[in-house]
């Protein structure tokens, strides 16, 4: 599955998230393409927000 089949909103969030200092990012590209593999935006948009709630940027 391609990231570019996120939605658009999601993709926009990704690219502005602030830079990590140190440590590790807490998102990685499994977990987005686990999402991204949802067909429908609506869907993936609960993902993200569940995510973000999750793991905090």
């Amino acid at each position: 599955m391609n990231l570019v089949n996120l939605a658009p909103d999601i993709q926009e969030e990704i690219l502005f998230l602030p830079k990590v200092s140190a440590g590790r990012f807490p998102l990685n590209e499994t977990t987005l393409r686990n999402i991204a593999c949802q067909p429908l935006w609506d869907r993936q948009r609960a993902a993200w927000r569940k995510l973000r709630l999750e793991r905090p940027c």
